[in-house]
């Protein structure tokens, strides 16, 4: 798995604002099933949004995540208290006596190299009868192209709710509740601009490839040169052109919108709330 090094790169900038809550976090806070308080361990909690709207809910909160710029934006913007810079394997290793009613993990899951084992130190965390909360990128999701978020080593696992449900259930999980993202406006925006790409940005770059993709297959050294190397004239304006291609894609999708809701497509997010089995 990347370390907290590549994290710190390929996310950085996240520490700038707070950022709203994700719809699987949003499915959490509105799921009837889930507790309603008790002590919650978020594993790669970011810059603690859920953690600080949780708090304020009534729970007793703890966070870990790898991105050390992230963790402390959570403890100095957002008053959090307990953010730590470790992998859920550190935490068992340091904490391994700490147990917790509730331990989340949203758009995690498909970033493990070892989903048992990541799941097995989740278990170790739980009391008796505890709940998992967690969402990941839909693998059924609709899609008019190659996501380019969804290859190693970034994600390095891709599921769907049988899945999902079948690989909790096998290690001592019972799936409460599912629910899938229909597939909203923004997203029909995003699948028509996808489907209507152009590769001008992509052909244009010089001293280095201009994708997510290919920079965070890049050795470390090679993806701080191409992160910090200023964009071209040219380059800029092919990126303003793209923003203003998107931008045009949403009147497109409004049009297209109800079609696609009849249709029943998804969106990206898949949530999974799960009690362990006695």
């Amino acid at each position: 798995m990347p370390d907290a090094r590549w994290y710190e790169q390929m996310y950085g900038g996240r520490d700038q604002e707070i950022l709203p809550l994700e719809p699987g976090h949003k499915y959490f806070l509105a799921d009837a099933l889930a507790p309603r308080g008790g002590a919650l361990l978020d594993i790669g909690c970011g810059t603690g949004n859920f953690l600080a709207a949780t708090r304020d809910a009534g729970y007793c909160v703890t966070g870990t995540e790898l991105d050390r710029n992230a963790a402390r934006f959570a403890i100095e913007r957002l008053g959090l208290e307990r953010v730590l810079p470790l992998t859920i394997a550190g935490f068992v290793e340091q904490f391994g006596n700490e147990q917790f009613d509730v331990v989340t993990f949203f758009e995690v899951l498909e970033h493990q190299t070892e989903p048992v084992e990541f799941l097995r130190s989740v278990k170790s965390c739980l009391k008796p009868r505890g709940t998992i909360a967690l969402s990941v990128p839909n693998r059924e999701r609709w899609l008019t192209g190659p996501d380019v978020l969804d290859y190693p080593p970034n994600h390095f696992l891709r599921w769907n709710a049988a899945a999902l449900g079948k690989f909790l259930g096998a290690h001592g999980f019972e799936v409460l509740s599912v629910r899938e993202q229909p597939a909203g406006l923004r997203h029909t925006a995003q699948m028509i601009n996808m489907a209507l790409r152009t590769g001008m940005i992509q052909n244009e770059a010089r001293g280095g490839p201009a994708s997510f993709r290919d920079v965070m297959q890049m050795a470390p050294e090679q993806a701080e040169v191409v992160l910090r190397a200023k964009p071209t004239g040219r380059q800029r304006l092919l990126q303003a052109l793209g923003r203003l291609k998107h931008a045009a894609c949403f009147p497109l999708a409004l049009v297209a919108w109800p079609y696609v809701r009849a249709l029943g497509y998804r969106g990206t997010y898949l949530y999974c709330l799960a009690r362990l089995r006695d």
